[in-house]
């Protein structure tokens, strides 16, 4: 059995690679200040979600070992809670 190793993000390349993958429509001068507004909301949801992780992550992994669920999965359900 593989042992659970506890996986670590760094936030800022989380975000950086986030903002990368969104398709981005080509702006007019008009729309620029809405298209930065969204693109700034994308990149701190990406970044404090991969902090949140992290933080969880670490919680998890002080907790007693015997877990029935995979940290995996309770992190998982932890995020969606917000």
């Amino acid at each position: 059995m593989m042992s659970e190793q506890q996986i670590k993000i760094d936030p800022e390349k989380f975000a950086y690679h986030f903002m990368d993958s969104i398709e981005k429509p080509d702006v007019s001068t008009k729309e620029m200040e809405v298209a930065a507004k969204e693109s700034l909301a994308a990149y701190l949801t990406a970044y404090y979600l991969a902090q949140r992780f992290n933080t969880l992550e670490n919680s998890f992994f002080t907790e007693d070992k015997h877990h029935k669920v995979s940290t995996y999965q309770k992190i998982l359900s932890e995020l969606n809670q917000y």
